[in-house]
């Protein structure tokens, strides 16, 4: 992303601005964002999110008449603070807290609402989410203590889930009926969606991203593209999806939209590697221009700088290997 698009985020109206939290060590303001998205059946979603430069960053709390349940905790420690403070004005217990996968950006605030709801507040997560983060084996609770500093905590200081969820799970929280989908290998080593049947709405993490570029380095994009068209086929009534990088909108947008980007980059890298299966510099310089070309009011978060580079990278290794 060039610096003049990053200057005309950084002066965008934003609204539903409540509040700043902290900077972190890259010196960025730091704004979070809360609005309520749906109110019905006696039940109301929240939303709550960092806004850009730094990265969009979407997690929820569901209000019910007996508390609220939070999908995901975001990433910095401040800006949980902010979040748990402006939930607070709900007067309700925090009944669970349901994670979606094993990304530092979706459990890196878990610390803060543990403290306020107990060590034994239920976290719900699938095994592979367990594993990931008790493990750390990708590194990313390391790398982000280097980034962040003391706004994300060590490795022994996070919660780990403490109710573990198995593929097609029901679970009733605070009155409402949640059935838990675990989908293993798409944008991280698994996806946990949460499913609300009485409403159709289902919060889906980080596999759909809107206009947001997705992580695809971990090599997934096949059976991403696999899961996001079985969802398709298996909830053609859902009305809409919660993700974890955009506003919630209908999943006949955000699903067809990530199937696309997908494809497209596909296409792009496996035409790189049809002659010496290498893609060399001035080949990812023409695939990442190709992408800014197709996809120009896509968004980077500025932890991962290059990412269209790594991408590539990533995608490419995944061809290679599904050819050999």
């Amino acid at each position: 992303m060039n610096r003049s698009h990053f200057n005309s985020v950084l002066t965008k109206t934003i609204p539903f601005v409540i509040g700043l939290v902290g900077t972190i060590m890259l010196s960025l303001p730091q704004p979070i964002v809360a609005q309520t998205e749906s109110d019905r059946d006696n039940i109301t979603i929240h939303n709550y999110y960092t806004s850009p430069p730094f990265e969009e960053i979407y997690y929820y709390a569901i209000e019910t008449e007996e508390g609220l349940i939070l999908i995901d905790t975001g990433r910095l420690l401040s800006q949980a603070r902010y979040a748990l403070e402006n939930l607070q004005q709900f007067n309700k217990p925090i009944l669970a807290i349901l994670i979606t996968h094993p990304h530092t950006d979706h459990f890196g605030g878990l610390p803060v609402f543990v403290e306020k709801a107990g060590r034994d507040i239920p976290i719900y997560a699938s095994q592979i989410t367990f594993d990931s983060i008790e493990s750390d084996k990708r590194g990313y609770i390391e790398n982000r203590n280097e980034q962040l500093g003391e706004d994300f905590p060590d490795l022994e200081e996070i919660p780990l889930p403490n109710s573990i969820v198995e593929d097609g799970q029901n679970l009733t929280i605070g009155g409402v009926n949640i059935i838990a989908y675990d989908f293993p290998t798409n944008e991280s080593d698994t996806t946990t969606t949460y499913y609300l049947p009485e409403r159709e709405v289902m919060f889906m993490g980080d596999l759909v991203n809107g206009e947001k570029t997705p992580g695809l380095f971990e090599g997934n994009t096949s059976n991403w593209l696999t899961i996001l068209r079985a969802i398709q086929q298996r909830f053609p009534n859902l009305e809409q999806v919660y993700p974890g990088h955009t506003q919630p909108d209908s999943p006949n947008i955000l699903i067809p939209a990530q199937i696309d980007y997908i494809e497209t980059f596909r296409n792009l890298v496996s035409q790189a590697l049809e002659n010496d299966r290498v893609v060399d510099d001035e080949e990812k310089q023409d695939i990442a221009d190709e992408i800014e070309r197709l996809y120009p009011d896509y968004e980077t978060s500025l932890l991962l700088p290059g990412l269209i580079e790594i991408n590539i990278n990533g995608v490419a290794e995944e061809l290679k290997a599904e050819s050999n």
